[in-house]
């Protein structure tokens, strides 16, 4: 049996996935058990997103084939429980994680931190951390448009220290939860900055949960902090 908090933590991702296409002018549309866009993606977006998990698993499959055959070419699905199976498509899996969650009133270990954040707010500003966040790579295409600035659910933070750049984040508060992802650090700073992220979305907005997904060392060091597994996610790509 999937958790509440489980159901709120996919539909956080999905949002969030809407609102940076949308950012970038071409919004998804939603059925009852999937979110799908027609036109292209950012870099590292999917193409399609399920919302439910086994009991519609079918239907799925079957709707991730019709949209395929309208548009042929490179596509990514994340399937958010773990339920369906796009082999016979002739996709393969890209990678799994795990959902997690941390209740509002669940505390976290987190070492004192001297890094001092600032919200993200110049097209400017955006550019730099984008750039930040991609390891100093720049893509052809913006991953992170100026619009999501304006978003009130939507919080791009720089940690700092000592004046320099140390790492970053995103918060989106949509779905009843707080979503952290985009999580980056430049050092061995990575548990330093996600703790103080955490601090940051339960200062910004207390009382809501914390969501996201991780895999590999990201997701022991999550868990490490307090976070609870919620249960595997699938990321599916076909070229």
């Amino acid at each position: 049996m999937t958790s509440p908090l489980l159901h709120r933590a996919v539909l956080n991702n999905v949002l969030w996935c809407d609102a940076v296409c949308a950012a970038q002018g071409s919004a998804g549309e939603f059925s009852p058990t999937l979110w799908q866009i027609s036109g292209g993606t950012p870099p590292f977006y999917p193409n399609a997103i399920t919302l439910t998990g086994e009991a519609t698993a079918n239907e799925q499959e079957t709707a991730i084939a019709g949209l395929t055959r309208l548009r042929p070419g490179g596509w990514g699905v994340k399937d958010s429980y773990c339920a369906i199976d796009l082999s016979p498509q002739e996709f393969e899996i890209l990678f799994e994680a795990e959902w997690i969650g941390l209740e509002a009133n669940t505390p976290f270990k987190s070492s004192h931190d001297d890094l001092t954040w600032r919200r993200i707010t110049t097209a400017t500003e955006l550019d730099a951390w984008e750039t930040a966040w991609a390891g100093g790579e720049r893509h052809e295409r913006t991953i992170f448009a100026e619009r999501l600035l304006r978003d009130p659910a939507i919080v791009i933070l720089a940690a700092y220290a000592n004046g320099d750049l140390s790492g970053g984040g995103i918060l989106n508060h949509q779905g009843g939860v707080v979503g952290h992802s985009n999580l980056f650090a430049i050092g061995n700073k990575e548990d330093l900055v996600r703790g103080g992220l955490i601090r940051e979305a339960r200062r910004l907005f207390p009382g809501q949960p914390v969501v996201g997904y991780e895999r590999s060392n990201d997701l022991a060091s999550a868990l490490a902090l307090g976070f609870t597994a919620l249960g595997p996610l699938r990321v599916w790509v076909r070229g």
